[in-house]
């Protein structure tokens, strides 16, 4: 009975998701500050990582929208976290309050994501290197000789897939000329993008919580996690 339920629940977001926006959303776990690079890619195998990308399967029953978690490497000039980047399809509200909810719960300053919209504001660049490219050290600094402050890298096979946020449209240069060297395919879209919460994570708290009281709010008798269902289904 509860294998047939998730076929049911699988098919029917399949279907739904083929008329929806994809989205991303990238988290991070980590509380931590100065963390080094090879601290970030150890803690892409933690236990508080797992954590985060369980709650995002999770909230997939709660929005009915399925949602798709990897394991990441959040990297910039100065520093590095690991992170949860995620896709799911829907509106850009939805994605807000998943993000809000997980970025509550791992107690983040700050979450980002990107909503794809013909004519928005800011772009989003996903790389995909042709050669076998699986040294996040090597990758991480090759983007940094190139000149790309902030970028998520996500281990996938033989190879690492680079998502890059531009929020500000004044990277395309710098990103394609990495592409070159690394020899990656590049992919773009137009969309919104931001970087939402506070530089303190008590205020950060707070606007994660609007955020999630204003969609609840709208969406009310939200059906719970996938934990609770499945556990509510094998107690009849």
């Amino acid at each position: 009975m509860l294998r047939s339920l998730l076929l049911v629940l699988m098919v029917g977001w399949t279907t739904a998701s083929a008329q929806q926006t994809l989205n991303y959303g990238i988290v991070s776990p980590n509380t931590k500050t100065n963390l080094k690079l090879a601290d970030a890619i150890a803690g892409m195998n933690s236990a508080e990582e797992s954590k985060l990308l369980n709650e995002a399967i999770n909230l997939s029953c709660v929005v009915r929208s399925r949602i798709t978690v990897f394991r990441a490497l959040g990297s910039w000039t100065d520093g590095a976290e690991h992170s949860v980047l995620l896709r799911v399809s829907g509106e850009e509200d939805t994605l807000r309050y998943v993000l809000s909810r997980m970025g509550r719960d791992a107690e983040q300053k700050y979450v980002i994501y990107f909503h794809p919209q013909s004519k928005g504001p800011a772009d989003l660049y996903i790389l995909k290197p042709r050669q076998d490219a699986r040294n996040l050290v090597a990758l991480s600094n090759a983007l940094d000789r190139a000149g790309i402050p902030f970028r998520t890298l996500v281990p996938s096979g033989h190879t690492t897939a680079i998502y890059i946020i531009d929020l500000d449209r004044n990277l395309h240069a710098k990103i394609m000329a990495a592409a070159r060297t690394l020899r990656a395919r590049v992919s773009q879209q137009s969309g919104n993008a931001q970087l939402f919460g506070a530089d303190e994570r008590p205020q950060a708290k707070t606007k994660f919580q609007e955020e999630i009281n204003s969609y609840e709010a709208k969406n009310p008798n939200l059906p719970p996690t996938c934990d609770v269902r499945k556990a509510k289904a094998k107690g009849h």
